[in-house]
């Protein structure tokens, strides 16, 4: 083997044992790190994801326009009675759909008029829960309401995709199965079922059992219950229109989303209804292209070290920070063209991680051979 074959053949012993490194290390940072309970805290803290860039781009540079098809009305400081009125006046017009973003806990001495209105009203879908089985792979409909025994209405489940307030909430779970294979429906899916089964029926095709739900460029009328009982709300952001009623100044439901920080639970059922109504879906590239891109820009990062050697590794590290920088642009526009998130925080781990494991990589081999020197000499 003459030397240019040698060294060819070293380089490329060097480029392969430091990308194994630089995945290894990427590997325990990404998953390894964040599954230890003693990270949790700054797991929950430090709740981000790149869609969150490409999400709050997209919304900054899109053109906001008002939803045709829902409105909020907030029962702030409302009682049941003044809900329950609002329900009834709002049903005198033609609405697509009602949803009760709200649990009855505990009944009262009289509960006619709250069964009449709920069991009556036509097109009302009310809040439900579900809950994991013990087997973790099933749910059951769980009891929040007391009229859930006594009258028979259509539920919306209003589980959101979160374990606790300080979640960042980016996706809604459409379906869950029970142990008997029936189906619980989410309630954005409930409304969008009985406004538009065309988009019903396109979320069916996907069977995704996530979605992601698209924040930008859309925003919702909110509307006061009282003023909607005085009679000061335009007619046209109540008829013909999906009618979400909910608490938006309730501290215990509000959630942290992409763009907003913090946000009421029954604006993010607002937001993924809205994502079904529109077919506006985000489609995201799978796990394994992600890390070939990675893994390809880590390897190409490296022989660019390998060959620049000591004098020149400055402008490799200047090029690790416009590669990353570069990273940012494409995912950002390539998800406003085409609503599919690319996830580059695998490739940005790794090239950060690739220098770093080219200098302990080399750091070894420099006491490997100081070991060995020291062994020949004796």
């Amino acid at each position: 083997m003459n030397i240019k074959n040698k060294h060819f053949w070293t380089e490329a012993f060097h480029c392969v044992g430091i990308t194994i490194f630089a995945i290894l290390l990427t590997v325990l940072v990404a998953y390894g790190l964040a599954s230890l309970s003693v990270f949790s805290p700054l797991e929950k803290s430090a709740d981000f994801q790149m869609s969150d860039i490409y999400q709050s781009v997209a919304e900054s540079k899109a053109v906001h326009q008002l939803s045709n098809d829902i409105t909020i009305v907030s029962v702030d400081g409302c009682g049941r009675e003044e809900v329950l009125e609002m329900i009834n006046y709002v049903s005198e017009y033609s609405h697509a759909a009602i949803g009760v973003d709200i649990f009855f806990t505990y009944p009262e001495k009289d509960n006619t008029y709250l069964l009449n209105t709920l069991g009556n009203v036509p097109n009302l879908v009310c809040a439900a829960k579900f809950e994991k089985d013990e087997n973790g792979d099933t749910w059951h409909h769980a009891k929040q309401s007391f009229y859930e025994d006594s009258i028979d209405v259509i539920y919306g489940y209003a589980n959101l995709n979160a374990s606790s307030h300080r979640d960042v909430v980016r996706t809604f779970v459409p379906f869950v199965l029970t142990s008997n294979n029936d189906t619980l429906i989410s309630m954005p899916v409930q409304l969008a079922k009985m406004h538009n089964p065309k988009s019903y029926n396109a979320l069916l095709a996907r069977n995704n059992e996530i979605e992601t739900i698209a924040f930008e460029n859309i925003e919702f009328p909110v509307v006061s219950a009282r003023d909607v009982l005085a009679d000061k709300v335009d007619e046209s952001l109540l008829a013909e229109r999906i009618i979400l009623v909910g608490d938006t100044g309730f501290q215990n439901d509000t959630y942290l989303s992409p763009l907003h920080n913090p946000i009421p639970g029954v604006m993010l059922h607002a937001y993924a209804l809205q994502t079904i109504l529109s077919g506006n879906y985000i489609d995201t590239t799978p796990s394994w292209l992600n890390w070939l891109i990675a893994i390809v820009l880590c390897v190409l990062l490296t022989s660019c070290n390998l060959w620049a050697g000591y004098r020149r590794s400055i402008f490799v590290r200047i090029a690790q920070f416009v590669i990353i920088y570069l990273l940012i642009v494409i995912g950002c526009a390539y998800f406003a063209s085409h609503h599919m998130y690319i996830d580059f925080s695998v490739s940005i781990l790794m090239i950060g991680f690739g220098l770093v494991a080219f200098d302990v990589w080399f750091g070894f081999v420099a006491l490997y051979n100081f070991i060995k020197n020291k062994i020949v000499k004796k």
